[in-house]
């Protein structure tokens, strides 16, 4: 996953800076999602599991950073007069609704490990 997180922020950064196309807001959000899971899974591997934790913590609240990057996007579009891009807005729409309930299962779990 690291390995795909990384190729795809590279691809990203030559297609725009690079080769001057639009920028990708879709793939900024997803990217958004997949680092965290990423480095997430390799502190774990290596035995970090505080750190792990903690970016495991952090995380929960990534949905809606993507949510706000898409959002971004598709208000730019809009200022310039392009369409809307249907998946941009679809998971624009779905994302707050898999955020609350990555939150949701995160606080069942604390308390299930309360009692």
């Amino acid at each position: 996953m690291l390995v795909i997180a990384a190729g795809l922020t590279g691809t990203l950064v030559v297609d725009h800076w690079v080769f001057g196309e639009d920028f990708e807001w879709g793939t900024a959000a997803l990217l958004c999602i997949l680092w965290p899971e990423a480095l997430t899974g390799l502190l774990r591997q290596r035995g970090r599991r505080r750190a792990a934790a903690r970016i495991d913590a952090a995380g929960q609240w990534i949905p809606f950073a993507a949510t706000a990057v898409l959002w971004t996007g598709l208000v730019l579009g809009w200022s310039r007069g392009e369409g809307t891009n249907w998946w941009l807005f679809a998971g624009a729409m779905l994302l707050p609704a898999a955020g609350i309930l990555k939150l949701a299962a995160s606080l069942a779990g604390r308390r299930a490990r309360r009692a």
